[in-house]
C-alpha cells in the first residue's frame, strides 16, 4: 500500500501540477507540500478533507 506522500505525488503528477499548483489549489504553503511530499508530514484535518476531493476527482485511493 502506497504512502500519503507517495499518494500526494501521484496526484500531483496526474495533474500536471507543480508543487506550488497543489499548494495554492489547497490553500497551503509550499513548504507544507514539499513536507507531505518528503517526509510524509500529517496534513491538517481541512487540508485532508481537500486532498481527498481531489483523489476522488483523479481517480485515486487515499486510504
Amino acid at each position: 500500500m502506497k504512502e500519503l506522500k507517495e499518494k500526494v505525488k501521484e496526484l500531483r503528477k496526474t495533474r500536471g501540477w507543480a508543487q506550488e499548483d497543489l499548494a495554492r489549489e489547497l490553500g497551503v504553503s509550499l513548504s507544507t507540500v514539499q513536507r507531505w511530499e518528503n517526509k510524509g508530514g500529517n496534513p491538517t484535518r481541512l487540508a485532508r478533507r481537500e486532498l481527498r476531493r481531489l483523489f476522488e476527482d483523479a481517480n485515486i485511493e487515499i486510504d
